[in-house]
């Protein structure tokens, strides 16, 4: 039996989390979360064991605390962890993104999306991304502008994200590899039209891709990347707090008042996330993606349903649901929807 008044214990080749933690008398996630609360980057406790050679143990009277919780701690066991592990992403996904405002057709946009998933030992994960098979409205989509879209889209692939223990992305991996192919990808003929229009095209996005911060930006506002990549503590969050978040594309970040609740009854745990836009901006101000000097006299507001399935055994993540509604003069002025599930 390990003396716990000893507060580390050294990992041996046959120990498990699962067997330090029978030792210790509670649960391996609430020890897995005592010792990442408080240890070094480089031994923070992911899915298993692996490279972690010093698990610290909480003190007699928060063992004590932690018995008594064990109801609490157990329901808790089964959401995901409150730190990224590799194994939380499935490597394929189908999406679909839905668009629609009022007197409009709406457009509907599938594609997959690939992970590729890198565990580092001082900088988290980097993530490989790469998205294909676009359809619009059930169609390969051949107009010009779309496709020199996708055609831009090929060329920059795979994009490659920092994205720390803590969940959410926080960088770019190799910005400068990423835009030398990028570059020699567009010398290729067939990489793009030829035509004034298309060289224009081409031209600035140049310009925007030579600088990394906004790039950055970019990528972090698409609907897909910030729901795909959340932060963990969304997953265990009883309290509600504020959160910046994109509303709109290829705009700016909104503090936006959240809630969080949680369905642990049936196969799999349900996180639902709920939140309210509270900025002091515009509508035009957010579609513009830039503030006005001024305040504005007619304050848009935004509603945000997300919900995450995630498997109750292995912690996968299974499928994202993402609704967010905009209103301007307490009209709905467009509805946008993210339906992401893993591709078997």
């Amino acid at each position: 039996m390990m003396n716990i008044s000893i507060l580390t214990y050294q990992v041996r080749k046959e120990d498990t989390l699962e067997s330090v933690a029978l030792q210790t008398g509670i649960s391996a996630e609430a020890l897995k979360q005592y010792h990442n609360t408080y240890c070094s980057l480089d031994e923070l406790i992911g899915h298993n064991l692996e490279n972690v050679h010093t698990i610290l143990i909480p003190p007699p009277e928060k063992i004590r605390e932690l018995r008594e919780n064990n109801s609490v701690v157990s329901k808790q066991v089964m959401r995901p962890s409150r730190y990224l592990f590799k194994n939380f992403f499935a490597s394929k996904y189908e999406v679909s993104e839905h668009f629609e405002k009022p007197g409009t057709k709406e457009v509907i946009i599938n594609y997959n999306v690939s992970l590729n998933v890198h565990e580092t030992k001082d900088r988290g994960f980097i993530i490989e991304t790469e998205s294909y098979g676009f359809i619009k409205n059930n169609e390969v989509p051949d107009d010009k502008i779309s496709m020199l879209s996708l055609s831009f889209m090929k060329a920059l692939y795979p994009v490659a994200f920092i994205v720390p223990a803590q969940g959410s992305i926080s960088g770019l991996y190799d910005y400068q590899k990423m835009i030398r192919r990028f570059g020699k990808k567009l010398e290729e003929p067939e990489s793009f039209f030829v035509g004034e229009i298309s060289q224009d095209y081409i031209n600035k996005l140049r310009d925007y891709l030579n600088n990394e911060k906004l790039l950055l930006e970019k990528l972090r506002s698409a609907m897909l990347y910030q729901f795909l990549f959340p932060k963990m503590e969304w997953f265990h969050k009883n309290k509600p707090w504020e959160e910046k978040l994109y509303i709109v594309q290829n705009s700016f970040p909104v503090n936006c008042m959240m809630e969080a609740e949680y369905d642990e009854s049936g196969n799999n745990i349900q996180t639902i996330l709920r939140g309210k836009a509270k900025d002091n901006c515009s509508l035009q101000e957010l579609l513009m993606g830039r503030r006005f000097p001024q305040s504005p006299e007619e304050l848009v507001s935004g509603e945000i349903t997300c919900e995450y399935q995630t498997d109750k055994d292995t912690q996968q993540l299974l499928k994202v649901t993402v609704k967010i509604i905009l209103k301007n003069k307490d009209k709905i002025f467009s509805t946008y929807k993210l339906i992401l599930y893993r591709k078997n």
